[in-house]
Order: structure tokens, then sequence, then C-alpha cells
């Protein structure tokens, strides 16, 4: 975890892990830059980190009943963007670091989606967010932030770029310790246009560097220029909060509506319900081709970003296509869209007895979610360690 020393002790979590305690109501997690980043990624794909805690891992899109969930892990640091996933226990000072560092390979997936999504989830802001709510007063209050908004460095330009894309009704993000609202509208031409048309002020405009009303992203070739057809919402309602603590605005109660339109039959694989009337958590169809078309016998430790910045914008959506029947014929029909619970412990019970030393790195453990994942989809686990290895805040609830 990187974290100071002093904030270096155990929590309460371990309950959670050893089932002494449940989370009363299912929880959706998302990694930022102060978690056990070697706990997530061995869920690089998603899973229960602990029951009814499930984390949506690197990149996900999930459904729960008719809400289409999508979800970007870590903060944005643009040296390490481009780099495969090399990070493996032990970690040096640098891993410990760049391993919660968001991946151009994780965007680019995201960046496929082709259908509405009703919420998106970053731990960081999407760049320029900002500017869609009461920044003046956001400024005042926090100084420091106006210095990195006047470099256009405040927030993650990927989160900017799926945000832009997606059109989700809602996005929620953390990590700046401010609640902060805003409300991006979004035209039915180029993101660019949406930043030059804003009201600021000329004298406040000649503070801010020229970029930020030009080009909007770094966009690559494949990338689309405008949302998919389907995608049709103008309107993101952004909610950031502060951390969890006293006298800080950390939880927020929303009564949300789904995008899907009355009668929609696609929603139908997803509308499961728990004996106590709640809806299951399942995969979503898309999301799943998506993974099979970009990761199908690729390395993530040498890829090239080979799914969408190498191939054309039409191949890879043919190889989609191609996937995506394979996921109905495969996944849907034989009724594994639910996610299963098959959380299982496989790292030791905290014992409190037990002295921790917290200068100590903690042995690898293989999640078995993840194998099973892949197995479902029949592609290859990246994250498998092999058998030499030594075996010893953010989130959205829903009632």
């Amino acid at each position: 975890m990187s974290v100071p020393w002093k904030y270096r002790n155990i929590g309460d979590f371990h309950r959670y892990y050893s089932e002494e305690k449940r989370a009363p109501v299912l929880t959706l997690v998302i990694g930022g830059n102060h978690e056990a980043s070697n706990y997530f990624s061995e869920l690089y794909h998603g899973g229960w980190l602990a029951p009814n805690i499930y984390y949506l891992g690197a990149a996900n899109v999930l459904r729960y009943g008719p809400f289409r969930i999508a979800g970007l892990s870590g903060i944005f640091k643009g040296s390490d963007y481009r780099k495969p996933r090399r990070e493996r226990l032990p970690y040096d000072r640098n891993e410990i670091r760049s391993i919660f560092h968001v991946r151009e390979y994780d965007v680019s997936k995201l960046l496929q989606v082709r259908f509405p999504v009703d919420i998106g989830i970053s731990h960081d802001w999407p760049r320029r967010v900002e500017w869609f709510g009461d920044y003046k007063k956001l400024f005042a209050d926090r100084p420091s932030f106006f210095e990195s908004a006047k470099i256009d460095n405040l927030g993650s330009a990927p989160a900017e770029q799926v945000m832009n894309l997606l059109r989700s009704k809602y996005w929620f993000s953390g990590h700046m310790h401010v609640k902060y609202s805003a409300v991006m509208e979004h035209k039915d031409n180029t993101v660019e246009d949406v930043f030059k048309d804003l009201a600021i002020s000329n004298e406040l405009r000649a503070q801010l560097p020229m970029s930020m009303f030009g080009v909007a992203s770094r966009k690559k070739k494949s990338a689309p220029k405008s949302p998919p057809l389907d995608i049709t919402n103008t309107v993101t309602h952004f909610l950031a909060l502060d951390k969890p603590g006293p006298n800080r605005e950390f939880l927020e109660l929303l009564e949300v509506n789904s995008c899907c339109k009355v009668g929609d039959t696609s929603t139908n694989p997803y509308m499961q319900k728990t004996p106590e009337g709640k809806f299951n958590l399942h995969y979503d169809e898309e999301w799943l081709s998506i993974i099979r078309s970009s990761e199908d016998g690729s390395d993530i430790e040498d890829v090239s970003l080979n799914i969408a910045l190498e191939k054309s914008h039409a191949a890879y959506t043919n190889t989609v296509s191609q996937n995506l029947r394979w996921i109905q014929t495969n996944i849907t029909a034989k009724g594994l869209l639910k996610i299963p619970e098959n959380f299982k412990k496989h790292a030791p019970i905290y014992d409190p007895n037990e002295k921790v030393r917290t200068s100590e790195q903690p042995c690898e453990f293989p999640n078995t979610q993840t194998e099973e994942f892949c197995k479902m989809l029949q592609i290859w686990n990246n994250f498998s360690a092999g058998e030499d290895v030594t075996e010893v805040d953010n989130y959205i609830v829903f009632e």
C-alpha cells in the first residue's frame, strides 16, 4: 500500500474478508492510489473482495438489473500510461506506485463500448469537469486546484476521454478529498466545441493555455471522434465526494433512473433477482466480447495495444461482433451471465495476536476467481503466478 508509514495500520476490512462481518448491501469498489494494490492485482478482471463487496478490476462494465455501470480504477500518470503491467511482488519503490496508474490498454477497451451506460465511476476526476460546476468557489476554497487547472492538469485525461464518449447519465469520483458537483452538457459535435463554448471571463481565459481550447485529449486515430449512434444521452451529472471522516461530506444517497427504454428486451438476461427481491450482479455481454477480442492469446506483459491501436476500427468492430455471438451462445444461453458468488479466502486470516511487520511485503496469492473467469471466456490468464508461489474507498451502494 502506497501510504506514509503512520497510516500503515490494520483497519477493519479483515473482518469482512474473514466473514466475521458482511456488507449489508451490495457494494461496488474501484481502486485508487491508497489501496492494497497487491490484492486488487489478483483480480484484474474484477471479483469479490469479500462477500457482497465486488471490485470492478482495472476497467469493467457490469449490469445490475437494468443499470449498466462502467468503472475505471487508478489515477493517471502520463509517464506510465503506455507501459505494460509488469508489476509483481515484491514491488520496488517505483512499482508500488506505478501499479495503480491507469494504463492505455485498459482505457482502450472502455473506448470500444458502443451501447449506453447509466453510471460511470473513476477514482480520479475526469479532466476539465471542474469547469462545469461552481469552479469559482472550488478554486477559492482550494487554490492549488486552480494552479493545476491553469496548466490543464487537474484530473485524469483518460477518464475525460471515456466520459465524453460514453456520456453516462451519472459519473462518480473521489480522490480530491472535496465534495463537488457539475453538470456536463454534451454536444452532438466534438468534445472540443463543448469546452470552447464554456462561458468564462476573458481575464480567466487569458490565464489558461491555448491547448484547452483546441484538442481536448490525445486521441488515437482508431478512437471514435463522436459517440456511437446508440449513445444519445446529452447530460452527465458529475458528483465527487470527500474522504470519510468527521464533518466530511463523503456519503450521498441518490435515486437514479436507467437509460433503458420501456420494453427493451436487451435487459432480460440481467433482471434475475435474489430471494430478498434485489437484483443480482451480472457480467455484461458487450464487455465480455470486448475482453475476448482484446485479450485472447495476448500477453499483458508484452502487449503493444494491438486491440485498437494497430487494427483498423472496422476490423476490430467485426471481431467484437463475432465474439458477441460467441458470448451469447456460450455464456448467455447457458445462464452464465450472473456473476457467481465464488469468493474464497486465499490469504491467511488476520490474527490480532500476531505482530504485523509493515516493513515486509506479503506473498502473492493467485485468485481462483480470475482463473475461473478466464476459463469461462477461454482466454489466457495473464495473472497466473505459477506453481513456485509461496502460499501462506470509492464505492457505490445499491439498496
